[in-house]
């Protein structure tokens, strides 16, 4: 087998050398043991290849943006290898002059791709919502809700996954008042959204909807307190009577929904009774 033919052959072999067993490879691998400077060319590519390997692994992992010096560091990394061993023999007329040109045409292609993939990757990346505000979260049903019993548009979020923890309560609340499982607020896995009923004596229940934004997602918080203590106001529709308090003990903000005329209902249900 020619020098350029064994060095062809080996160039489709993986880069770690871990199928270079295969009986493909054969000819092209008793080709290396008759041409030492086959065989230092080939080490001379793979060194090259795993160093591309290696940088590309370590800056793409963890991160969808592109970090500054990116093709600077690639480059490094690749140069750092590029030159002949100092043990390798260059002859004029083998194939090893051909080295530096291609390192070239590779260096560049290979750079080229991994920007291209970074930047794509990059522009894909959904941006992190930033933190809501009370506001936001009282106005948020009036897109979606009708009423606070309406099951359909409850059912329509997204699942509060288990994995994400109990469904935060306020802590004089009976976890028995849950009217349906908590659902999720779109695009934001921390925020829960519960419908309750809370039994009223003789008077049937109270419905509402309450939804429970951690204390770290709310850019300005509510006063801390109970829904007893909270100021009640509308949501822009009109269609919902809104209170909004922080509850230190767990370290969320809590906006409760109900129908107009319900909240005082609903605060003389939850004051404490004397004994």
């Amino acid at each position: 087998m020619k020098c350029h033919d064994a060095l062809l052959q080996l160039d489709a072999a993986r880069p770690d050398g871990s199928d270079w067993g295969d009986s493909e490879f054969d000819a092209a691998r008793e080709h290396l043991d008759n041409c030492p400077e086959c065989g230092q060319t080939v080490l001379q590519r793979r060194d090259w290849d795993l160093a591309f390997l290696k940088t590309a692994a370590d800056t793409s992992d963890g991160t969808s943006v592109p970090p500054d010096g990116l093709t600077g560091r690639i480059l490094s990394a690749l140069d750092s290898h590029a030159s002949p061993r100092p043990d390798a023999v260059v002859s004029e007329d083998g194939p090893a002059k051909h080295t530096a040109a291609r390192h070239r045409l590779l260096k560049t292609a290979v750079v080229l791709v991994l920007l291209i993939g970074v930047g794509v990757a990059w522009r894909l990346s959904p941006e992190s919502p930033g933190p809501l505000t009370v506001e936001q979260i009282r106005n948020w049903p009036d897109t979606r809700f009708e009423t606070v019993d309406d099951d359909e548009a409850l059912a329509a979020l997204p699942e509060w996954l288990e994995s994400q923890g109990d469904v935060p309560l306020p802590s004089s609340w009976d976890p028995s008042w849950l009217h349906r499982p908590a659902r999720g607020w779109p695009d934001r896995d921390s925020v829960a959204v519960v419908a309750f009923r809370v039994p009223v004596a003789r008077r049937g229940s109270i419905a509402g909807l309450l939804v429970a934004v951690p204390i770290e997602d709310v850019a300005e918080s509510p006063a801390a307190g109970d829904l007893t203590s909270a100021r009640p106001t509308y949501s822009k529709s009109g269609r919902f009577s809104t209170t909004a308090w922080t509850d230190t003990d767990s370290g969320t903000v809590f906006v409760c929904l109900v129908a107009p005329g319900q909240y005082e209902r609903l605060r003389r249900a939850l004051v404490p009774r004397p004994v």
